[in-house]
């Protein structure tokens, strides 16, 4: 296979992959706005049920409302899990960019595009890896 079919097929992974996550994005934004909408309906109906703001602040202090404010939070993920994903997306993306830069090293050119997609692979995962670094030093010191 010569290095412009390799190209042109890295381009089309990478198109396909691309439009593969932005799919994923919208689905997942869309996902979160249909919940958002409902849990609003739902506060807005909740909340005109009450005739008067001492009835709020009593439901407030039940167990009921405690849960009815912790769900305003619920959708708040733990900052280690965003780390760890960081860590993870810049292992692989680093991987496969090596891997790119082991292809153009072993076909040879110059002016091998596996070469430019390697080196902004190397440079998005060790993006993700500073930035997961960054963020679990922030999180130590932030707590």
């Amino acid at each position: 296979m010569e290095s412009k079919d390799i190209a042109v097929l890295m381009v089309l992974l990478a198109a396909l992959a691309t439009a593969g996550w932005v799919m994923y994005l919208v689905a997942e934004t869309r996902k979160r706005q249909g919940r958002m909408k409902a849990q609003a309906e739902l506060t807005g109906r909740l909340l005109d049920k009450f005739g008067s703001a001492g009835e709020v602040v009593q439901f407030l202090q039940t167990a009921g409302g405690a849960q009815f404010i912790e769900s305003f939070s619920g959708d708040r993920e733990h900052p280690a899990s965003g780390i760890l994903r960081s860590t993870h997306r810049g292992i692989v993306l680093a991987i496969v960019a090596l891997g790119c830069l082991g292809l153009a090293w072993h076909y040879g050119a110059n002016d091998n595009p596996m070469l430019v997609i390697g080196v902004l692979l190397l440079c998005l995962g060790v993006g993700f890896l500073v930035s997961a670094a960054v963020a679990h030093r922030l999180s130590k010191n932030l707590q």
